[in-house]
């Protein structure tokens, strides 16, 4: 084994290696691999496509191998160093791609010319390098089988577990429809000037209580999920720091191992998953499209691709778009619209499906929240090659109206349909998102809609100001007996 690791450039091999298996470590389980099979394909090819290259300058296999070895480890990681930058030193020049890449080729220079020199056989060199991959790819698989799925994001678990307050009660029905980006009755009238009476003149019709002053209680959704589904803050979001891909995809994780589920599956329910989340034991049935940017994720180890997602703008053509296109990518025209109308298809199986077990159904709508494509007719916008905020303020309420049509629909299914007693909450996971600038921003991402259906009519636990996280303290109170106390209102804005 030794001598392999001091002659064989293993390492070619063991470097993107590291990379798949470190993200997989990151994200386990969360990895839809379909969507990323020619990202890894691209990662395992650079290193031996560069030794071939290097192989006919250099005429020497260890010296080309180690070259190639230094160039991806610049491909693979520039990435990271440059949003490490960012975050600590922003705006400043040593964080710029110009600085950067000058950098870089000054070292790599400095590598090629030390290596062109070089007398000795890199046996060492060779061994060293084998040898920290192995063990970096090993600890890396050792995490995964020791801690799993483990969190990175902290939620303080709510107590459950206790003796049962409620061997007796009837169990309802709950569906839980978030609409993506839908922000508050007074939020449209105030800043879009859209009355949205229509909507809740139909929904207090059906006895759904409407909560005017409500807001979610983080500005992204896979944290404002994460803690509706935990029933609690997420103790340890970062509101200073840019919060990059890695970092916000670790917050999928609190939604994958929730306590609700839990709870849930412990009373019986059966569990219907039409989201944008997996949750253990019950993955999403939307499995189409690149909901999470994952595509994206293993694109920030290749910093040609890193330069095209931030600066690719800048220089304009079919090859760049070609080579950056995702044909995965949820906010494509289409996939937006099939997503959809899955998720409203997969809400009204869940409604008919024979089963003797209480139901818990949860949809995720992408809609109201940008891009816009169509009009509330369902006629296409017209496009422009800068849209202004003008033009996006006007197309958000164009999708509010086509939104309201479906909202009518499905809680008129529902009610209809359904057998059991009943809870349907439907709620905006944030407010409006498609502002600029910072002012505008905080204030526009919070208000949320929010309203309540309970068949038994027991609305004496709801507050106007009723936030996001309190969403299932407040069911849980209402059908299981839980004396859960409401939590303070707090709000983080992430950058």
């Amino acid at each position: 084994m030794k001598e392999i690791l001091q002659r064989y450039p293993v390492f070619l091999l063991l470097l993107p290696a590291f990379v798949v298996v470190h993200l997989e470590k990151e994200l386990h389980r969360l990895i839809k691999y379909k969507f990323v099979y020619d990202r890894i394909i691209i990662l395992f090819a650079i290193p031996l496509f560069l030794f071939v290259v290097f192989y006919f300058i250099l005429r020497s296999v260890k010296k080309a191998a180690l070259f190639s070895f230094a160039c991806s480890l610049f491909i693979y990681f520039l990435g990271d160093i440059k949003n490490w930058l960012s975050e600590k030193y922003p705006g400043l020049f040593f964080q710029k791609y110009y600085f950067l890449f000058a950098v870089s080729l000054i070292l790599l220079v400095a590598v090629f010319l030390l290596l062109k020199q070089n007398k000795t056989e890199l046996k060492k060199t060779f061994f060293l390098i084998n040898t920290a991959l192995l063990l970096f790819v090993g600890a890396d698989i050792a995490a995964m089988i020791i801690s799993g799925n483990k969190p990175f994001y902290r939620v303080k678990p709510v107590a459950l577990d206790q003796e049962d307050s409620c061997s007796d009660c009837v169990k309802p029905d709950i569906y839980y429809i978030i609409f993506d980006s839908y922000t508050s009755s007074q939020a449209l009238q105030k800043n879009f000037g859209y009355s949205n009476h229509i909507l809740e003149n139909d929904l207090k019709e059906k006895e759904f209580v409407i909560l005017p002053n409500s807001k979610s209680n983080y500005n992204y959704t896979a944290f404002s999920i994460g803690s509706v589904f935990n029933m609690n803050y997420i103790e340890n979001a970062d509101t200073v720091n840019k919060l990059f891909d890695r970092k916000y995809l670790q917050a999928l994780k609190t939604v994958y191992n929730n306590q609700l589920i839990a709870f849930l599956e412990k009373k019986g329910y059966r569990i219907f998953n039409h989201s944008l989340f997996d949750f253990k034991g019950h993955p999403t049935t939307l499995n189409d499209n690149d909901k999470w940017g994952i595509r994206e994720l293993f694109d920030q180890y290749n910093i040609f691709f890193k330069f095209g997602y931030d600066a690719g703008f800048n220089f304009p053509g079919r090859l760049v778009q070609k080579i950056m296109y995702n044909p995965y990518f949820i906010n494509h025209p289409q996939n937006r619209q099939f997503s959809d109308s899955m998720v409203r298809e997969g809400l009204m199986q869940s409604l008919h499906h024979s089963t003797e077990q209480p139901r818990f159904v949860y949809a995720h709508f992408l809609s109201p929240h940008p891009p816009f494509f169509h009009d509330s007719t369902g006629k296409p916008l017209p496009t422009t090659n800068s849209i202004l905020p003008q033009d996006i303020r006007t197309g958000y309420v164009h999708q509010i109206a086509r939104v309201n049509k479906t909202i009518k629909e499905i809680t008129d299914s529902i009610i209809t349909h359904s057998k059991r007693p009943l809870a349907i909450i439907i709620q905006g996971d944030h407010g409006y998102s498609a502002e600029m600038t910072l002012d505008k921003k905080i204030p526009e991402m919070f208000p949320n809609l929010n309203a309540f259906y309970f068949s038994n009519k027991d609305y004496s636990r709801l507050n106007d100001s009723l936030t996001s996280v309190n969403t299932f303290r407040m069911v849980l109170n209402t059908w299981f007996n839980k004396d859960l106390p409401i939590l303070h209102n707090e709000f983080y804005f992430l950058k």
